[in-house]
């Protein structure tokens, strides 16, 4: 999966895979990396074998804006030090011009194995950028994934009390 990233006003290319285990290129720099979500907004980072914690909150200045504005703009606090940092996916590129457009089909999928402890949302069902869509155990913590931007829930893949794998479709959200 492929990112663009604005880190305090510098652009970056972000490319996640899971070959051989996940691994991560930076601007074509290759790295070993794993993230988990401790609890909401706090970040467990393993970046080329050294661990860090990462808090991460909606960029203040964007909130002033229409709903949705500030989607994918953040700030981020790693060992004292803050950043300002604006994520685009690369599926959601607008082909009307050089911004990024966040509409469009998008599948949630399970960030690690676990299990689903609760369904927060129902097919058809309007959403706004960041509502809980399901919580998940793993590892016995249990973890709330969100929408990252506002939407309708076309489907729902998983019931509550299944299983699930790394990367398995969770719900289709347009």
């Amino acid at each position: 999966m492929k990112f663009f990233i604005t880190l305090d006003g510098r652009d970056h290319t972000l490319e996640m895979t899971r070959r051989n285990g996940p691994s991560c290129l930076l601007d074509g720099v290759r790295f070993e990396a794993e993230a988990a979500e401790v609890r909401p907004g706090v970040y467990s980072l393993l970046l080329g074998g050294k661990s860090f914690q990462a808090r991460v909150a909606p960029r203040a200045t964007a909130l002033s804006g229409p709903p949705g504005s500030n989607a994918g703009e953040y700030t981020v606090q790693v060992d004292g030090v803050h950043y300002a940092v604006s994520i685009r996916d690369s599926r959601r590129r607008s082909r009307g011009g050089p911004g990024m457009a966040l509409a469009g089909k998008q599948n949630i999928t399970a960030p690690m194995p676990g299990k689903v402890v609760r369904i927060l949302v129902s097919e058809g069902q309007q959403l706004q950028s960041g509502q809980g869509l399901i919580v998940m155990e793993a590892m016995k913590m249990q973890n709330e994934i969100k929408c990252s931007t506002s939407g309708k829930v076309q489907k729902v893949s998983v019931r509550k009390g299944q299983a699930v794998n790394a990367g398995e479709i969770l719900l289709v959200l347009e």
